[in-house]
């Protein structure tokens, strides 16, 4: 008996609960000896998380390629003018397209980074290695690493008193922190402040950033932790930034097994919420303590 297999096809259906699946159909024709066609065989592969992987890497690569593509083409065209000697002269005009080319190689610098660090944490290659660490000493070393900007902007960074603990990787909450401070920064108006806080609850601890900046629409508070999301799409241009901070943020803290999200008002300011672990050990207590 012989039998030859087609090529792979593949549709959509629907199931009995309304759920739209993907099946691949490899179809094979069974022969018998003689060559004559005696049946056929089909087999589906359920690819319906596959199809989600490659469509997220789909627009993941064309978004990729739109902000990759953006400073490279200013930096080429800086460039390109200097060459031609049109402003051989015109000092002034040398400088404004060394200045330009400069900040386009930053950000092209900054946005690979970006995109190498999310890459990292969401293909578990990024290794966190988790202690114990004090809330205050977390917050402190952030602001200490971005006062010099807040100073610049003429912004007060305030931390409020705490002595929770926290289980987690430090350097990577130091860097959500900082990216958190960086946004409340920069949309936030000259002699504001800023406040950051830590308080213990039952089994973790939530640490809130708050500002008195312009806020955020409500039907932005869920979006902007998506890859290259602004609230405003003149953001990245007049403010600075990749847009993958805030997704940045969001695999750190899920990696920790905690959540981060955002509380605004248009106006008014806006709260970035997280949470961490408890140290297992102050877990333990608490739950022997309420059993005696």
């Amino acid at each position: 008996m012989a039998n030859n297999a087609h090529p792979f096809y593949r549709n959509a259906i629907l199931t009995k609960s309304g759920e739209e699946r993907f099946i691949a159909w490899n179809n094979t024709t069974l022969q018998d000896s003689q060559g004559s066609i005696i049946g056929s065989i089909s087999i589906g592969e359920d690819i319906t998380e596959r199809e989600k992987i490659e469509k997220i890497k789909d627009e993941f690569i064309g978004i990729v390629s739109h902000e990759l593509r953006t400073p490279l083409t200013s930096i080429q065209m800086s460039l390109g003018l200097l060459k031609t000697g049109i402003y051989a002269k015109k000092p002034e005009k040398t400088q404004r397209m060394i200045e330009i080319a400069l900040i386009d190689t930053n950000r092209l610098v900054n946005l690979v980074n970006d995109i190498l660090d999310l890459e990292r944490l969401e293909s578990g290659r990024a290794v966190l290695e988790r202690t114990l660490c004090s809330a205050a000493d977390l917050m402190q070393q952030a602001v200490d690493g971005i006062c010099a900007i807040a100073t610049q902007q003429q912004i007060s960074l305030i931390i409020l008193p705490t002595d929770a603990q926290v289980w987690a990787a430090a350097d990577a909450i130091i860097q959500t922190l900082t990216n958190l401070l960086s946004n409340a920064i920069k949309f936030s108006p000259a002699n504001a402040t800023i406040h950051l806080s830590a308080e213990q609850q039952t089994d973790f601890v939530v640490f809130k950033v708050s500002d008195r900046g312009r806020g955020i629409p409500a039907d932005k508070l869920e979006l902007i932790f998506g890859r290259f999301q602004q609230v405003d799409a003149s953001d990245s241009r007049e403010k600075g930034g990749t847009g993958l901070g805030l997704a940045i943020c969001r695999s750190i803290i899920e990696r920790h097994g905690g959540e981060i999200w955002a509380e605004s008002i248009l106006g008014e300011g806006s709260t970035f919420f997280f949470t961490l672990p408890l140290p297992l050990e102050i877990v333990y207590e608490r739950q022997t303590d309420s059993r005696s």
